[in-house]
């Protein structure tokens, strides 16, 4: 999915777009870091937090990810359809930079939106 970006001279032009005016924010992100730029254009640094902050109804959902349940289970819990759920995870990832249920709970934690996780 990547070979397009890398082909070509896309880091200029990646840089000329906004990241807020798409819904693959995610994937323009991994695309500059694989091109060897940053999200922002600048020296790569740690990564500080979202831009922008997750909204009440992201964090409710956002508090079920480190648990083993589905999607529809999410749903079922918090008495919304499964589409508002994925809608809010696809949001949750663009927003934390992650690309998979696992890095979102561990950006969460390290941003003390989730508490620790107390298995270890």
């Amino acid at each position: 999915m990547m070979l397009p970006f890398l082909t070509i001279g896309s880091l200029r032009l990646m840089g000329e777009l906004p990241p807020h005016d798409t819904a693959h924010r995610a994937l323009l992100i991994e695309a500059r870091e694989l091109l060897g730029g940053s999200p922002n254009g600048s020296v790569r640094r740690e990564w500080a937090g979202p831009a922008e902050p997750l909204s009440p109804s992201e964090l409710r959902v956002l508090r079920y990810l480190p648990t083993n349940l589905t999607r529809p289970e999410i749903a079922s819990e918090l008495y919304v359809s499964v589409n508002t759920v994925n809608t809010h995870i696809r949001n949750i990832y663009a927003k934390l930079g992650a690309h998979a249920r696992s890095s979102a709970v561990e950006r969460s934690r390290g941003l003390k939106l989730l508490a620790a996780d107390r298995s270890r």
